[in-house]
């Protein structure tokens, strides 16, 4: 019996492994049971025992073990099955691209992925003019990383991403900023802190500090800050980019946190937030990562979108 080689796997997957298979392995992988993934997907008992065996035959070993509570995953199992999902979502893509073509949507949908800050301090903005001025606009947003963001693109399943730009940026693309941003000094509006004109470094130092975001930019900034002031103040150990989390936290507090004005700008607006007079830390700005061909391509679904979002540059 020849090696399994990737190209020989990759010819006989094609060859036998139908969709309703993949189906089965992700929802016998949810449920841990095969008769309750026959059920959910709609196959008898026989057919899903069939369709495992035709797929792990064609994958060249068993994707899942039984045990006295159901079926678990294999090591095989457990390097397969995140890509047989990854699998799905092009298809998701497609059948979403084309139910809303059939149901009159004037382009394609356009699929953003974007970062915190991106989401609140351009997209919130930039979406609702965009969809005036396109009332049969199509768009599809994604909160999520700048690895996974570069990764999502060239996978195909994003258009384009709101973010900053990349160092170094990836061959193959291109970064247009939009939004100047910088961090700033932010708390709850009736803190102490927020009713003075003017705050010193021994002001801040005083507080108790919302730790930054583990990874990112955040504790670059917040180091360089505290280094500015010549100390470290009382940390909470609480860390995260979700705007409801921080103002959860300080909302009831008198903690202070140094985090973007773009992530922060919706709170700032609604007057849930403060931010101090204290000098502001500059960052690069926010802005779209697309690919070359989709920036030079005028007919491409999202090009318009992109012209628009850069015309809010700020």
């Amino acid at each position: 019996m020849p090696d399994l080689t990737p190209s020989i796997l990759f010819n006989r997957i094609l060859g036998r492994v139908r969709l309703k298979h993949l189906q089965l392995a992700i929802a016998i992988a949810d449920l841990q049971s095969l008769h309750r993934a026959a059920s959910f997907i709609g196959l008898s008992q026989p057919a899903a025992t069939h369709a495992l065996v035709e797929l792990e035959s064609s994958l060249g070993g068993p994707l899942f073990e039984r045990h006295s509570k159901g079926m678990r995953l294999t090591s095989l199992g457990d390097v397969v099955l995140p890509l047989l999902r990854a699998s799905l979502v092009p298809l998701q893509a497609a059948a979403g691209n084309a139910a809303l073509m059939q149901q009159g949507a004037a382009s394609a949908l356009i699929r953003i992925g974007s970062i915190a800050a991106g989401i609140n301090g351009l997209l919130t903005a930039a979406i609702p003019a965009y969809c005036a001025l396109h009332p049969s606009a199509a768009i599809d947003v994604h909160e999520v990383t700048i690895d996974n963001l570069l990764e999502s693109i060239q996978e195909g399943t994003l258009d384009l991403a709101i973010c900053r730009e990349p160092n170094p940026l990836p061959q193959g693309f291109e970064f247009r900023a939009a939004l100047q941003d910088e961090f700033v000094v932010a708390c709850r509006p009736r803190h102490p802190l927020a009713q003075q004109t003017s705050v010193t470094g021994a002001d801040l130092l005083s507080q108790r500090w919302l730790a930054p975001p583990l990874t990112g930019l955040g504790p670059q900034q917040v180091d360089s800050l505290f280094d500015d002031l010549g100390g470290v103040p009382e940390l909470c150990r609480v860390s995260s980019r979700s705007t409801e989390i921080i103002y959860a936290m300080l909302t009831e507090s008198d903690m202070l946190v140094c985090a973007p004005a773009s992530l922060l700008r919706p709170l700032v607006q609604r007057k849930e937030l403060a931010v101090l007079s204290w000098r502001p830390q500059g960052v690069g700005p926010l802005g779209v990562l697309v690919k070359t061909d989709v920036l030079a391509n005028p007919a491409h679904s999202c090009h318009a979108f992109i012209e628009h979002a850069l015309s809010l540059r700020g």
